[in-house]
């Protein structure tokens, strides 16, 4: 069976993560209470789903937390980046894998120093931690898709 090659693999991760974000949003745009009750069951193994740490529209939370949400938006940013600019790179999976776990740590650190008083996160904070994550996150996938020299 033939692999993939680099872009079909990327348009897939597209996809997914575009369907992971719309459903991790929770529908709030849109005011169908059965596609947000859908969505919030679908992520209640992944996501403490706390409303005061969620963004939300007119009383409605989105199915995740934002720093999920914000794994989920990197993710789906960095392959939405990767098809729209693809950048010729050369890198190992050890490295890909130093980037990610360093942008799980920066998490890491965040919710430690916000659990001890040290500091105060915020939904904006958090999103953005989560989105370094998701972006990070893809490195992994290149380097096992990209082509065979």
């Amino acid at each position: 069976m033939k692999m993939p090659d680099t872009r079909q693999s990327l348009w897939l991760l597209l996809a997914a993560s575009g369907y992971l974000m719309l459903m991790a949003s929770g529908f709030i745009f849109v005011d169908v209470s059965y596609l947000h009750s859908l969505s919030h069951e679908a992520f209640r193994y992944m996501c403490h789903q706390q409303p005061a740490r969620s963004f939300g529209l007119d009383e409605q939370t989105m199915a995740v937390c934002a720093r999920c949400f914000g794994i989920y938006a990197g993710f789906f940013a960095a392959s939405l980046a990767g098809l729209l600019a693809p950048v010729k790179f050369s890198t190992s999976l050890r490295f890909a894998l130093i980037v990610t776990a360093a942008a799980f740590l920066l998490n890491t650190a965040d919710v430690t120093g916000n659990f001890l008083g040290w500091w105060s996160n915020t939904a904006a904070t958090r999103f953005v931690a989560g989105l370094v994550a998701g972006m990070s996150l893809i490195l992994i996938i290149y380097t096992a898709v990209k082509p065979k020299s």
